[in-house]
C-alpha cells in the first residue's frame, strides 16, 4: 500500500497503460482521478477501480487543465502524483505528415503534458512534495523511421522531464519519465494504413527487440509506480527505458 490515501491523477486513464496504471494505484490505496476522451469507457474504468473522480474535458486546453487540477486540489487538499500518460501517434514519414497531424500530435503529446504539469507544480510547490511521471517512449530516446512527428513529440517530453526535474529538485518535487518500447495496447495496433495482425506484430518484435517480444502493460506500470513512489526518492530526471533492450542494440 505504497500510495495509501495519496491523491493521484492519470491522464489517458480509460485504456491501455493508463487504465492499468490507474487500477494499480487504486489497488495500493490511492485516491485516483483519471481523464479520458470516451465518456462511456472513462466512466466504466473509473467505476471499476473506485476512482474518486474522472474528467472528460480536453487536456490540450490550458483552461481546462487549470480548472480540473484546481478542483481536485481544492476538494482533496493535496496532489501527490501526476501521471502524464495520454498520447497519440501518427505513422507517417515527415514528407507525408499533414499540418493537422503534426499539430494534433504536438497538442496531445507535448502541450497537454506541459499544461497538466504546470498546474500540478503549482499545487505541489507550496507543500514541497510531489512526483510527476511522464510517458515518453523509446522514440523519445532514438529516432524511428515513419514516426517523425511522434519522435519529435516524445523527444520534447524527455527533455521537458529533465528540465522540470532540475526546477523541482530543491522543492521536494521529482519528475521522471518512463520510455516504453512496443507495448501490447490498442495504440500499438492503431494508425497503420493496414492494421497488422497479432502474428505480424509479434514477428516484428522478434526481429527488432532483444527480448523478442512486446511489453505487457503491467510491466510498464511497474516502472511508473516505482518512479512515483518513495522507493525512488533519490531519482529525478530519469528517462527509464522499458523496452526489452531495444535501445541497447
Amino acid at each position: 500500500m505504497r500510495f495509501q490515501d495519496q491523491v493521484i491523477i492519470v491522464t489517458g486513464g480509460s485504456s491501455g497503460i493508463g487504465a492499468a496504471a490507474a487500477a494499480a494505484f487504486a489497488g495500493e490505496g490511492a485516491r485516483v482521478s483519471i481523464t479520458g476522451r470516451d465518456p462511456e469507457r472513462t466512466e466504466a474504468v473509473a467505476r471499476k477501480i473506485g476512482a474518486v473522480d474522472f474528467g472528460l474535458g480536453d487536456i490540450c486546453d490550458p483552461g481546462y487543465c487549470r480548472e480540473y487540477v484546481g478542483a481536485i486540489a481544492r476538494r482533496e487538499g493535496r496532489l501527490d502524483v501526476l501521471v502524464n500518460n495520454a498520447g497519440t501517434i501518427v505513422r507517417e514519414d515527415a514528407a507525408d505528415t499533414t499540418d493537422e497531424q503534426w499539430q494534433r500530435t504536438m497538442a496531445v503529446n507535448v502541450n497537454a503534458v506541459f499544461y497538466m504539469s504546470r498546474e500540478a507544480l503549482k499545487v505541489m510547490r507550496p507543500k514541497e512534495s510531489g512526483a510527476i511521471v511522464n510517458l515518453s517512449s523509446t522514440c523519445g530516446l532514438v529516432g524511428s523511421r515513419g514516426l517523425s512527428a511522434y519522435c519529435a513529440s516524445k523527444g520534447a517530453v524527455s527533455l521537458m522531464t529533465q528540465a522540470m526535474a532540475l526546477e523541482g529538485a530543491t522543492e521536494g518535487i521529482r519528475v521522471n519519465a518512463v520510455c516504453p518500447g512496443a507495448t501490447d495496447t490498442p495504440m500499438l495496433f492503431s494508425a497503420h494504413k493496414v492494421r497488422p495482425s497479432r502474428f505480424e506484430m509479434d514477428e516484428v518484435q522478434r526481429s527488432t527487440v532483444p527480448m523478442e517480444r512486446m511489453a505487457r502493460p503491467e510491466e510498464v506500470v511497474a516502472a511508473i509506480l516505482f518512479l512515483a513512489s518513495a522507493d525512488a526518492g533519490y531519482i529525478t530526471g530519469a528517462l527509464l527505458p522499458v523496452d526489452g533492450g531495444y535501445t541497447c542494440r
